[in-house]
């Protein structure tokens, strides 16, 4: 008779189940961020004075926004940018308060 080879999987010690997801570890609007689809009048005919019929409404933070298909992709290019520059600015060691471009003395104005 052949013995079930599972033995590594049992006992009281062997917990190998992942731990719970906690969304908030990716900040606080991150569970918050959804997208609705257009549907209707609204999806087929602009509503003027734009000349693009919704596609959706993107949801953060509870609040709600219906935009064009040229808002989404003024959207998703905002945010890569700003992926971009916080990333530069970190390898560059800029995010520490205090830090950054320098300001020539010559250039402040006072009042």
């Amino acid at each position: 008779m052949v013995k079930n080879n599972n033995s590594y999987k049992q006992g009281p010690n062997r917990d190998h189940s992942k731990p719970k997801f906690n969304p908030d570890k990716y900040g606080k609007l991150w569970n918050g961020i959804d997208f609705k689809l257009a549907k209707g009048m609204k999806a087929q005919r602009p509503t003027p004075p734009a000349e693009q019929p919704l596609i959706g409404s993107l949801c953060i933070g509870g609040k709600e926004f219906e935009i064009t298909a040229s808002e989404a992709s003024r959207i998703m290019d905002t945010l890569k940018d700003a992926q971009y520059q916080y990333n530069t600015a970190r390898r560059m060691g800029m995010l520490d308060a205090g830090t950054g471009t320098p300001v020539s003395q010559w250039s402040k104005t006072y009042e």
